[in-house]
């Protein structure tokens, strides 16, 4: 029986598809849009997944005095993909940690998370590119909802599915789609798996 869970990679892509800028791995061209309510965003979710990078940029943002928006959730509802055996460490800090870190078995992981029923609302794969890509190969993303920056097509950049084209075509439905005044198109499509 499926889960009734939903992993959901939601993130903000420049028009050809970069996910951040290289080497820096920020998002300084995303433009804010007042009819986007990030409360109502995050309460849609009870898990948060990412990659390192993209943990890294939140706990940038959050040295620079922008507000963390994970911060004070229950560390089970954040969890961080690394092979990175230092920060491992540092961001687990044996079991007391802000989040929960996952070295390996990214795949058996969120299958389970999304078997769980417990904790309710879906899982947002908030990145990066390459954790995308290995989680869309093994068929556990449901929905790709892409809010598309009004900004310049950056050159080189990080992909949004990273390197996941060696897995075979995957079809996405268009579920929906909306443009808002600031110029940022909001897409969502379901992922279809044969």
């Amino acid at each position: 029986m499926p889960s009734s869970r939903l992993l959901r990679y939601n993130f903000a892509p420049t028009l050809n598809g970069t996910i951040a800028s290289l080497p820096s791995h920020t998002t300084p061209w995303i433009v804010s849009d007042p009819s986007i309510s990030f409360p109502a965003l995050y309460a849609s979710f009870s898990t948060f997944i990412m990659g390192r990078k993209t943990y890294e940029a939140l706990l940038a943002m959050a040295a620079a005095g922008e507000k963390n928006p994970l911060a004070g959730r229950p560390r089970e509802s954040v969890v961080v993909f690394t092979r990175d055996t230092d920060k491992a460490r540092e961001w687990d800090g044996e079991g007391k940690g802000d989040v929960t870190v996952v070295k390996e078995g990214i795949v058996g992981f969120v299958r389970g998370l999304k078997e769980k029923e417990e904790g309710g609302g879906d899982i947002w794969l908030m990145g990066g590119g390459e954790v995308a890509g290995v989680l869309m190969r093994a068929g556990l993303v449901d929905v790709v909802e892409a809010a598309i920056m009004p900004v310049v097509v950056l050159g080189e950049g990080v992909r949004m599915f990273g390197d996941a084209g060696d897995g075979g075509d995957l079809k996405l439905v268009l579920e929906k789609v909306e443009g808002l005044e600031s110029g940022i198109v909001m897409t969502r499509y379901r992922v279809v798996y044969d």
